[in-house]
C-alpha cells in the first residue's frame, strides 16, 4: 500500500508507477504536444472518479462543451453522468463594470445555446472572477482544467500569472479538497509550462516520437513530491476506454520462470535485480572502464563465499594478487586461508597473481586448457559453484571465436541449476560483435558507467526478473559492503516467492 492517499488514475499500470495514483487533494501537471493524449488521460482520471461515486468537473478554456463532446466521441467516458459538471471559460472582449467596451471579459458558452455568462456588464477575465465563477460548482473531489494556456491572456507579467495559477491551485485543493489535473502545451520554454512545473505538486510529459518509421506515444512521470515514482519511460495507446500505459511489466510472469536467485547482500542491488543475481544461468555485468569495480567485485565474492559456494576467480586487472587480498580483508576473510581450503580457485589469465600459491592456476592461453581446467575445478566442488569471469580476459587471451567456446561449455556442461556465473565486459575493449554474443547468451545484464560529472549509475539491462530498464545511483560508503545502490521504485514487479523479500504482492501484479 503507498505510504500517501492517493486517487486512481484510471490507468493500472500509471498507478503502479506512482505507487497508487496521484496523490489525494493535489495539483498535477499533464504537458505535452497536440495529439499527445492530454486530455484523453485527464477525462478518463474523471471518468475513475465518477466510477466511484465521486463529483467531478471538466473546465475547458479553448473548446466549447459541444466541441468536447465531440472529441471524446470515439471514447467510452460517460460525458452525461450526473456527477459530471463540464464548463467552458474563455476570454473574450467585452463591456466591464471596471473599464472600458474592449476589455477581457469572462465568458462561457453553455451546451444549449451558447448564452455568454451573463447580459450586459461582464466580469473581467481575471483569476478571482474565475474562482467566483468555478465556486458554483462545488463540493468537487477532481477537477481537471484544460489548459491552462487558455489562462496566459490574465496577465503579461511571468511571476503574476504565477501567482495566479498557484491561487487557483489552493482554491481547487484549500476550497474545493479536490485532487486537479492541469493541462499545458509543451513549447519549449513557455512561461505556461514553466509556473505549472513550480507550481504544481507533479508532472506528466506525453510526448510523440517515431520510432523505426512508425509513430508512438510516451509518457514519463517527469516529477512527484513525496511519491517513489517508476521514472522509467511508458508507451500509451489510445483505447475506447481512454490511455493504454504499456508495457504492463518488462520482464516475463512469475508462472513462467524457472530460475534460482540469490541476496548479493547489497539491498539496493538486491531490489533492482529483483532478488539477486540469477543462478544457473548467465549473468553479465558490463562496464565503461571507468568506473571502479573492485569494490563491486569483492562484494560479489562475498557473496559467493557466504552462500557457501566454491568461488572460480578469472580475475580482472583490478582484482591484481594484493588489491584482492585487502578487499576481501575489508570483508572479514583471509586469502590464504581461502586458497588453503579450496574455497577459492583463482584462473588466472592476466598474470597478476604468483602461482605458487594454493589453488591459482596460470594455464597455457588455448581454450581446450582452459575448458580441463575448469571442468577440473567444477568437478572437485561437492556443492554450487560461483564463477566470477574476466570477460576481457578470455577473449584477448584465447581470442573471440574460442572464447565463445569456453563461455558456451562453462554454462552447457559445467554450470548446474543452483550455481552462478557472472562474467565481466567491458564493450569498448572487443568487437562489437563479440559484445553482442555476450549480451545475447546472458539471462540477466547489469551495466554500470561514469557520467560526465563523475556520479555511477547501473542499469538493470536485461532480467526474468526485478526492474528492467531502471536506473540507480551507485555509491560507497564506510561500513560492510562498503557499496550502497539506490533503490528502485518501491511497488516490486516481479515476484518469484513469497519468500523473497523483494517480491511484489499479488495485487502488485
Amino acid at each position: 500500500m503507498p505510504g500517501y492517499n492517493s486517487v486512481s488514475s484510471g490507468s493500472d499500470v500509471l498507478d503502479g508507477m506512482l505507487d497508487g495514483g496521484y496523490p489525494a487533494n493535489r495539483s498535477i501537471l499533464l504537458t505535452g504536444a497536440p495529439g499527445s493524449g492530454k486530455s484523453t488521460l485527464s477525462m478518463q482520471f474523471l471518468q475513475a472518479g465518477l466510477d466511484a461515486g465521486e463529483e467531478c468537473l471538466f473546465i475547458s478554456t479553448e473548446q466549447t462543451i459541444g466541441e468536447l463532446r465531440q472529441s471524446f466521441s470515439d471514447f467510452e467516458f460517460d460525458l452525461h453522468h450526473e456527477n459530471l459538471s463540464i464548463t467552458s471559460i474563455h476570454a473574450g472582449t467585452g463591456r466591464t463594470i471596471e473599464g472600458g467596451d474592449d476589455d477581457l471579459t469572462l465568458q462561457t458558452l453553455s451546451e444549449e445555446d451558447g448564452e455568454i455568462l451573463s447580459e450586459g456588464f461582464k466580469p473581467p477575465f481575471t483569476g478571482e472572477y474565475i474562482r467566483q465563477f468555478l465556486e458554483r460548482f462545488a463540493p468537487v473531489d477532481r477537477v481537471v482544467l484544460d489548459s491552462v494556456s487558455g489562462l496566459s491572456v490574465i496577465t503579461d507579467d511571468p511571476q503574476r500569472f504565477r501567482r495566479s495559477v498557484l491561487d487557483l491551485i489552493r482554491f481547487f485543493s484549500d476550497q474545493f479538497e479536490a485532487t486537479s489535473l492541469f493541462t499545458a502545451e509543451r513549447t519549449g520554454d513557455s512561461e505556461v509550462t514553466s509556473a505549472l512545473r513550480f507550481t504544481t505538486h507533479g508532472v506528466l510529459e506525453l510526448t510523440k516520437r517515431r520510432v523505426e518509421s512508425d509513430p508512438h506515444h510516451f509518457l514519463r512521470v517527469a516529477k512527484m513530491r513525496g511519491v517513489d515514482y517508476d521514472r522509467r519511460e511508458m508507451e500509451v495507446e489510445f483505447e475506447p476506454t481512454g490511455l493504454r500505459v504499456a508495457p504492463e511489466r518488462r520482464s516475463q510472469p512469475p508462472v513462467l520462470k524457472d530460475h534460482e536467485h540469490q541476496s548479493v547482500g547489497i539491498d539496493g542491488l538486491d531490489a533492482l535485480s529483483g532478488g539477486g543475481l540469477v543462478r544457473g544461468t548467465g549473468v553479465l555485468l558490463e562496464h565503461d572502464g571507468r568506473a571502479n569495480l573492485t569494490v563491486l567485485f569483492s562484494a560479489l565474492l562475498k557473496h559467493g563465499l557466504e552462500a557457501d559456494d566454491a568461488v572460480i576467480l578469472v580475475p580482472t586487472i583490478e582484482l591484481r594478487e594484493t588489491r584482492t587480498d585487502q578487499l576481501m580483508a575489508g570483508h572479514g576473510y583471509d586469502m590464504d586461508e581461502l586458497l588453503d581450503a579450496g574455497r577459492l580457485s583463482v584462473v588466472d589469465l592476466v598474470g597478476t597473481w604468483d602461482n605458487d600459491r594454493p589453488n591459482v592456476f596460470t594455464p597455457e592461453h588455448d581454450h581446450e586448457t582452459v575448458m580441463n581446467l575448469l571442468s577440473q575445478l567444477y568437478e572437485g566442488v561437492d556443492g554450487t559453484t560461483y564463477s566470477l569471469v574476466n570477460a576481457d580476459a578470455m577473449v584477448h587471451t584465447l581470442g573471440a571465436a574460442a572464447a565463445r567456446t569456453v563461455r558456451y561449455f562453462e554454462e552447457a556442461r559445467l554450470l548446474d541449476p543452483e550455481s552462478a556465473l557472472c562474467h565481466v565486459l567491458n564493450p569498448n575493449t572487443v568487437d562489437n560483435q563479440v559484445a553482442a554474443f555476450y549480451r545475447d547468451s546472458a539471462e540477466q545484464t547489469l551495466d554500470t558507467w561514469i557520467d560526465d560529472a563523475g556520479l555511477q549509475y547501473l542499469t538493470l539491462r536485461k532480467s526474468p526478473c526485478g526492474f528492467v530498464g531502471t536506473t540507480s545511483l551507485v555509491e560507497y560508503t564506510e561500513e560492510p559492503p562498503y557499496l550502497r545502490v539506490q533503490q528502485p521504485p518501491q511497488t516490486r514487479e516481479n515476484p518469484r516467492a513469497e519468500a523473497n523479500p523483494y517480491a511484489a504482492t499479488d495485487d502488485a501484479e
